[in-house]
């Protein structure tokens, strides 16, 4: 008996409903289990990154901690988090003496240093405080705290942290190799939503060839289709082969965005645990209830994601990301390269100059801009970051007369949730009706 929240899961590691994936997991577990081999895995949110990770490091760990990264946290707050979440392991084993060659207790020390950063902590209510690291507290000390339990400690998000503390946390990669001799499974894990390593950590020259740079690249239909698949063994559903199509091709490689629709999906059909008996069938209007429902509570954050794309920064000539999200919306799902953007935006604009787009796409592709682009290194495309941003632009920009005031948040609800719903509706069940539209009746 399973929770449909356990199995369908868009903002947690999937665990019931995992897929392997052949491309990439070979060269994560032979990293994981190569001593000193310090890991650096990246790819664009939702393509399933921390499940991949989360899920071998349960088949091969004994422990892992994990600190999620922000902007602004520095080094010293890194090193504290790790070292408050090794104290469960040293609390259980107060009676167990931990020994490394040269003869120290680490029990001992670390209870040691928790004592002294605790009362660093309560000097004087009366000023500002802030936890500060004992000088015993050094990369190495935490290196062997971390080893001593087997552990391997994950950094999740490590692209947001600032370049002057990315470069203090190679150096401590560095000391992690170093003790691998005596820590085998010793190792820092960084995970960035980025197109390149170096966005995530811009280590040394000289541990190239120690540090692992796994690319965890979007998903598959076939991956996507086996996510649903799970689903259905574990909740005794059944989605139509249609419904599976459409969820497959519309998650344009996010396995977030498949977990969101299913589950969307079994909420409407009333479906909270494995069903007993027959298994129940998801329909179309469970489909078209799931799309309302990911529209809904998506339709802000989206509105926000354009804004922030089409403000006018400064006065040009050109509309340029207009005619960028416009052109692009009308080339596919897979994306486009730039030179097939330049010569769709020329349709329209016959001069309009490539260095423009070539400016402006990267930006696109930022959080400053709405972040509502990536670009895949491996293919050379861009695409939108989200399906659901295509289908915006598409009901946006394709529109006969676009309005002379702003679109409010109710006009941009209707209009997408309209467009999405009539995608569904062409999509899913209707290849028989659509030969009859474009094919001459025979006469009888």
């Amino acid at each position: 008996m399973h929770q449909t929240r356990d199995v369908f899961t868009p903002t947690k590691p999937a665990r019931i409903a995992f897929v392997e994936r052949d491309s990439v997991n070979d060269k994560l577990v032979n990293s994981l289990t190569t001593p000193g081999k310090q890991i650096v895995v990246y790819g664009h949110s939702g393509t399933g990154k921390t499940t991949l990770l989360v899920n071998k490091l349960n088949q091969l760990y004994e422990h892992h901690i994990t600190t999620r990264c922000m902007k602004g946290l520095k080094f010293e707050q890194l090193v504290l988090d790790a070292f408050d979440q090794l104290a469960p392991y040293y609390t259980q084993e107060r009676q167990t003496v931990l020994k490394t060659t040269t003869g120290i207790d680490l029990g001992a020390t670390y209870k040691m240093l928790q004592a002294k950063i605790t009362a660093s902590s309560s000097k004087d209510e009366s000023e500002k405080q802030s936890r500060i690291l004992p000088p015993q507290l050094t990369p190495q000390t935490l290196g062997r705290f971390l080893g001593a339990q087997k552990a391997c400690w994950v950094l999740e998000d490590f692209h947001k942290i600032d370049e002057g503390e990315k470069e203090r946390l190679s150096q401590l990669m560095k000391v992690f190799m170093d003790l691998s001799d005596e820590y085998q499974d010793l190792k820092i894990i960084a995970l960035g939503a980025v197109d390149t390593a170096r966005q995530v950590v811009d280590y040394d020259p000289e541990m190239r060839n120690r540090v692992a740079e796994i690319q965890v690249s979007v998903m598959t239909e076939q991956e996507i289709a086996a996510i649903i698949e799970k689903g259905e063994s574990a909740l005794n559903v059944k989605f139509s082969p249609d419904i599976k199509r459409l969820v497959a091709r519309h998650s344009n490689g996010l396995a977030s965005v498949c977990h969101h629709l299913c589950l969307n999906m079994c909420n409407a059909a009333g479906v909270m645990t494995t069903v007993e008996g027959p298994p129940i069938e998801l329909t179309k209007k469970h489909c078209e209830d799931a799309v309302r429902m990911y529209v809904e509570e998506a339709s802000d954050s989206i509105k926000s994601a354009f804004d922030k794309a089409l403000k006018q920064r400064r006065k040009t000539q050109y509309a340029n990301a207009h005619l960028i999200l416009d052109a692009l919306s009308g080339l596919g799902e897979l994306g486009a390269a730039r030179s097939d953007i330049h010569r769709r935006i020329q349709r329209t604009e016959p001069r309009y100059p490539e260095a423009n787009l070539k400016y402006l796409l990267p930006k696109l592709c930022t959080p400053e801009y709405g972040g509502i682009l990536r670009f895949d290194s491996n293919s050379g495309l861009y695409s939108f970051s989200d399906p659901i941003y295509r289908a915006y632009a598409m009901a946006q920009f394709q529109r006969a007369q676009p309005s002379a005031r702003p679109m409010s948040q109710s006009d941009f609800e209707q209009t997408l949730l309209k467009f999405l719903t009539e995608k569904v509706k062409l999509d899913v069940g209707t290849d028989f009706r659509i030969l009859i539209d474009h094919h001459p009746k025979k006469k009888t």
